[in-house]
């Protein structure tokens, strides 16, 4: 690879990751460069917008917004084509001025591609894409095939560990969902609940939790990292009780 093609690694969840494993997903992204000269970064993350890993030609941009941003995208369009009685998106591209990002679908992981338009002299993305599919479901199939980094989302573990609970969203800080269980109308939802913490900024910029109590319910708004939030109702005579454990679960994921 020339010099100026070296690719720069962001692994979030390297920790959680056999050596192995990340060796094989580094090389898999690595090929997403190759694939046409205007592809400058490349990005897994999980359904969740949570980053697996990454990798950059030339300029660097911060991988948690591209997955973040591109999660809630293929939430909000799976949520569209429900609606439209259609099946869910195989992929999705956003177009910007400068950049195009596409977004290959996969069961419990995103391929995110970052092409720059100054780069791609009117590339028709078409035929490229069965190349992006190609890389991902071998991905996919790397990364299933590991016990150290299941498939478990947060959502998912806490309705697994807290049987009480039954409804609970992950969002965007912006109020975009990026995950659900319990919940017919999750875009409604994720705006009212990022609105709700989003006026308790204006007390504080770094507010950790908000909390709505009523007789025997809790609706609890917390802060999962920089960018998502994760709201819970906590019903029963102890809400308090089922807070400290979404707490410890949360603290065990980060």
């Amino acid at each position: 690879m020339r010099k100026h093609e070296k690719t720069r690694r962001n692994n979030a969840l390297v920790d959680a990751m056999p050596g192995e494993t990340l060796g094989e997903v580094a090389t898999l992204l690595e090929e997403t460069l190759k694939v046409h000269r205007s592809v400058k970064n490349a990005v897994l993350c999980t359904k969740e917008g949570v980053v697996v890993a990454a990798v950059a030609r030339g300029g660097e941009i911060d991988p948690r917004v591209i997955a973040t941003v591109s999660s809630a995208l293929v939430w909000g369009g799976t949520s569209a084509l429900h609606h439209l009685k259609s099946t869910s998106p195989t992929h999705l591209i956003h177009t910007t001025r400068i950049e195009r990002i596409l977004t290959i679908v996969q069961p419990h992981y995103h391929l995110i591609i970052v092409i720059s338009r100054a780069d791609d002299a009117g590339l028709n993305l078409d035929p490229l894409i069965p190349a992006f599919q190609s890389i991902a479901t071998r991905m996919e199939l790397v990364m299933s095939s590991t016990s150290a980094f299941g498939k478990q989302t947060i959502l998912g573990t806490i309705v697994e560990e807290i049987p009480e609970v039954t409804q609970g969203i992950l969002l965007t800080a912006e109020g975009l969902p990026l995950g659900s269980v319990g919940f017919k109308d999750e875009v409604e939802v994720a705006a009212m609940m990022g609105a709700l913490f989003a006026n308790g900024l204006t007390y504080s910029d770094v507010t950790d939790s908000i909390s709505v109590d009523t007789a025997g319910l809790r609706l609890l708004i917390t802060r999962v990292d920089e960018t998502r939030l994760l709201a819970v109702l906590c019903p029963g005579t102890n809400p308090d009780a089922i807070s400290q454990k979404i707490r410890l679960i949360l603290d065990g994921a980060a």
